[in-house]
């Protein structure tokens, strides 16, 4: 296909996003409260929690991908735990509820007690900030160019933050790829990029632009 074909004329605007935290007014103490906790904290603690390391990944270890693993090894020092949590799945089409029952699941499978850590879970959550960046692009070469010059937040919010919060049901980069060039196969490559796995945005990005050249 030629990278300068418009396909159907429809164009991509790139948006993005912060997420500044706020305090969710609620904190756990031992598995149990976290229990009881998760099944009640609004969506956007849960993706809070899950993904926000994501783009932190400078102050968060590797091995350390969610907040939940971080309190289960360093509160509760139960490291089998730790292990379980740090696989939770992030991929398509999951979203931030079918996150919620699996680690409910986990939780509930390892068993839900009142075992008290060295310190609470302190439940966060967040309104986004969605801004414009400025970016539009309307071929497959500008499209490339712009998933490599735009700010990791940008294709965090089209790639992860709009899918996994329930916004849509697909990246938007897919969507976008299938519906105005028909390239179908492309789509469904990048939707089995899963975003969990990813410590280090720009390695994110890099596998991203690996998947589109080829």
């Amino acid at each position: 296909m030629n990278l300068d074909t418009v396909g159907k004329g429809i164009s991509f605007k790139f948006y993005s996003a912060y997420y500044p935290p706020k305090y969710a007014k609620l904190k756990a103490n031992s598995l149990e409260e976290l229990y009881d906790k998760v099944s009640i904290a609004d969506k956007h603690s849960i993706f809070y929690h899950v993904f926000h390391p994501t783009l932190s990944s400078h102050a968060v270890p590797e091995d350390l991908p969610n907040d939940f693993v971080f309190w289960a090894r360093d509160s509760l020092h139960d490291e089998e735990l730790a292990d379980i949590l740090a696989d939770l799945p992030g991929a398509e089409p999951l979203n931030v509820e079918d996150i919620r029952r699996e680690i409910l699941e986990v939780l509930k499978t390892c068993g839900v007690t009142n075992r008290v850590g060295e310190y609470p879970f302190v439940f966060m959550s967040f309104v986004p900030v969605v801004y414009y960046t400025g970016v539009e692009v309307k071929t497959l070469a500008e499209f490339l160019d712009a998933v490599t010059t735009v700010h990791a937040r940008s294709i965090f919010y089209h790639f992860v933050y709009k899918r996994v919060i329930g916004e849509k049901t697909r990246n938007d980069f897919s969507d976008w790829l299938e519906s105005n060039f028909g390239l179908t196969a492309l789509a469904n490559k990048l939707s089995k990029l899963n975003p969990q796995t990813y410590a280090v945005e720009e390695k994110f990005r890099g596998d991203l632009l690996e998947v589109l050249e080829r």
